[in-house]
């Protein structure tokens, strides 16, 4: 799936830059690959 990640690399790059929807992340553009859980210390940071 390394062909799927670099495509979704450079979809991520170009709709972050050219779109004001907010940000992209890269998961957002890879349908065959699920996106990896985040940590505890990532949640909290991202609640505080």
């Amino acid at each position: 799936m390394r062909v799927e990640r670099g495509s979704a690399l450079l979809a991520m790059m170009y709709a972050n830059v050219n779109y004001k929807d907010g940000p992209y992340k890269m998961f957002d553009f890879m349908p065959h690959e699920a996106e990896q859980p985040i940590s505890l210390e990532q949640a909290m940071e991202s609640w505080a």
